[in-house]
């Protein structure tokens, strides 16, 4: 089979000189007879169709294998040198036999192209649309398609019956000039007798019987490529047929290929009591007939000649329907009764709500009432058809909401998707449900749906990356007279959290004779879980781990009382939020521990003179201390606690506070801060007001 196959790939390229990919080919079709082998092919282009009109074809065969045997050389044989449509002249007996044969001949011949006649009213117009040459083609290969026998006069096809039984050939259909098989892909097609299977028979005949014709259709899909094509037979007794005359019935939609599509012909009865008979037969792309298909019979159905027409329809104050209806007296005894019958569409499916009313009643009135319904009066025919009235809108008067839906839940994914869904609500007039979303607890909740979801699940996004941690949702219920619920429970949800906790910052520190006391001010984020302070020796280098000293805390400060005199630290604090992600570290805090913790004395004097007139406050301060790197001042007014207020030189002996106000206490602090670190004892004064 390997052997065969690279020898077909090589004989159908073979003498071929280099064509683009994307030029226009020969197509060819085939069917295997018990004797004969039919071939048909044509150009995929308007422009490769003219062209090979013009030049014609030559049909070449190469026997590839013979029995089991696969042929080392194949044997070829140039079945036909150059076959070209007939001249004109040689068309005309055929023009006037077939009307297939006219069109090819317009398309080859005529000076111009146009097709009038019959078929103008759909032919024509379609011709119309569409630039002449894509005209000739076009309608030439669908002629040529009808009957076999033209489209061999057009040099479109042969018939091989120089062919035996287990043999196998592969057929060349190649453009008769070198100029156009440059141009033109060749046409192949591999088969042999052994390949003959019987035509199938059409599928699926079905019939709608109506007054006084009946509508056929059968499925043409499945075999479409076999028939292109079908016979209608009909017959009043159930064995003899006769066609139906007129030509084959066909489509010409490529779309009726795709899926299970059907082909649908109406035709005329006699009368509504004469039992007709039907059957199809397909023809082949060959001209070949078909077998028949199944038989179908039927009776066309006579039509009730009286209509119902509804006069009145009106909701009552106790909510029921009355309806009043006309309809003629000599229609009576061709009706069974009446029927109300509702829907919730105009077009759609009634069904029956209210039966056995009398003939003879024209009123009724009916309780069950929806929210909105579509009812119709039916006449029960005795025979044939039943007749319905025109469908009328019942809306009674609805002013209750429907119940507050329940069970709202959902989820929200790393990747932002949320996934909502709840309860059904009951009612039968409910038109659906509105969502509802805000991104902070006291905000007012916005919908996110233009129009009622009818479905009890819902899919929303929403961004991760911004600063609220939680998304709320409400869900209302809506029907169909737009009546709204009250919301929901509202439901609180996560979202996952992507987003790191601001960075703490030391504030202050302290070194005192039992360590180094650190402050900081705490990550401002609101999911913060825990802060955690490492330190490290500077002396050891680069090389120096960081040690955690705090694991886990929410203070605000730490006193570091294991570190060792004469040595530098550096500190550094991060913010855990609870989701674990951790904040960038603080800058690191750099320490130089003093050879001997020992406090230092105080300042020994810190006074301080108001001057109401000016209103301003001086503090002077007296002190004798030595290696003094700079003095800082801290203020509090009233109970407030105190805060770094200036920082002055080692120097500076006095200072003025000109931001202050009558009436108010006053509290300063100030202590010393030394060369190596080390800070002195805290003096403090209070001032009661100016």
């Amino acid at each position: 089979m390997k052997n065969i196959i690279i020898g077909l790939l090589l004989l159908i390229g073979a003498d071929m000189c280099a064509v683009a990919q994307d030029s226009a080919s020969i197509r060819v079709r085939y069917s295997v007879q018990q004797d004969a082998v039919l071939l048909r092919w044509g150009a995929d282009t308007p422009y490769a169709w003219k062209k090979t009109n013009r030049s014609g074809f030559r049909i070449e065969r190469y026997t590839v294998s013979r029995g089991k045997e696969v042929l080392v050389v194949p044997e070829k044989k140039v079945l036909v040198e150059v076959l070209k449509a007939l001249p004109l002249q040689e068309w005309i007996p055929y023009v006037e036999r077939d009307d297939n044969a006219g069109i090819i001949a317009q398309a080859l011949y005529g000076e111009d192209f146009q097709l009038t006649g019959e078929d103008s009213q759909g032919f024509a117009r379609m011709i119309n649309m569409a630039q002449e040459l894509d005209q000739r083609f076009t309608f030439s290969l669908y002629a040529a398609d009808q009957n076999f026998d033209i489209a061999c006069l057009a040099g479109w096809g042969y018939k091989d019956t120089d062919v035996k039984k287990g043999e196998r050939y592969l057929y060349r259909i190649v453009p008769a000039t070198y100029e156009d098989s440059c141009q033109i892909r060749l046409g192949s097609a591999f088969t042999g007798l052994d390949e003959y299977r019987p035509l199938p028979r059409p599928q699926e005949l079905a019939a709608v019987w109506n007054n006084k014709c009946v509508m056929l259709a059968w499925n043409y899909s499945n075999l479409a490529d076999v028939y292109n094509s079908y016979y209608i037979e009909k017959s009043v007794d159930g064995k003899k047929f006769t066609r139906i005359e007129g030509r084959p019935v066909s489509s010409i939609d490529e779309r009726q290929k795709e899926g299970d599509q059907r082909l649908f012909y109406v035709d005329s009865l006699s009368d509504n009591h004469t039992t007709f008979y039907y059957r199809i037969r397909g023809i082949s792309t060959f001209g070949e007939l078909g077998p028949v298909s199944d038989t179908l019979s039927g009776k066309g159905v006579n039509m009730l000649p009286y209509v119902p027409v509804i006069r009145k329809s009106i909701v009552n104050d106790k909510g029921e329907l009355e309806m009043e209806w006309q309809f003629e007296n000599e229609g009576e005894s061709f009706i069974e009764g009446f029927q109300l019958r509702m829907s919730d569409k105009a077009n759609g499916i009634y069904r029956t709500v209210a039966d056995d009313i009398s003939p003879s009643q024209r009123s009724l009135k009916y309780d069950k009432l929806n929210s909105g319904s579509y009812f119709v009066i039916k006449a029960v025919a005795l025979e044939g058809e039943s007749r319905s009235s025109y469908p009328v809108l019942i809306q009674p008067l609805d002013t209750v909401p429907p119940a507050v839906p329940l069970g709202l839940q959902g989820k929200i994914d790393s990747l932002g998707i949320v996934k909502l869904s709840w309860n059904p609500n009951t009612e039968s007039d409910l038109l659906g449900y509105l969502v509802y979303r805000a991104f902070t607890g006291t905000e007012e909740a916005v919908p996110v749906v233009k129009y009622p979801v009818t479905d009890t699940c819902y899919i929303d996004t929403v961004d991760n990356w911004n600063l609220n941690p939680v998304v709320y949702y409400y869900l209302v219920a809506v029907d169909q007279r737009y009546n709204q619920s009250d919301f929901s429970e509202r439901l609180d949800l996560v979202k996952p959290d992507f987003i790191p906790p601001v960075s703490p910052v030391f504030s202050d520190y302290h070194i005192g004779t039992e360590g180094v006391e650190l402050k900081w001010i705490c990550s401002p984020s609101e999911d913060v879980r825990e802060h955690r302070l490492y330190r490290k020796e500077k002396e050891t280098g680069d090389t120096a781990r960081w040690v955690i000293i705090l694991p886990g805390n929410q203070t605000d400060r730490y006193r570091d009382t294991s570190v060792q005199p004469g040595k530098k630290y550096a500190y550094t604090i991060f913010a855990v939020d609870k989701s674990g992600l951790v904040s960038l570290p603080t800058p690191a805090l750099n320490l130089v521990v003093p050879g001997a913790l020992k406090k230092k004395e105080g300042i020994t004097r810190l006074d301080a003179v108001v001057d109401k007139k000016n209103l301003l406050i001086k503090l002077v301060w007296k002190s004798d201390l030595k290696e003094v790197k700079n003095y800082e001042i801290y203020k509090s007014e009233g109970d407030a606690p105190y805060t770094l207020w200036k920082v002055v030189a080692g120097w500076q002996r006095e200072l003025l506070d000109e931001d202050v106000a009558v009436s108010m206490q006053y509290r300063y602090m100030i202590r010393a801060l030394f060369e190596n670190g080390g800070n002195s004892r805290i003096r403090e004064i209070i001032i009661k007001g100016l």
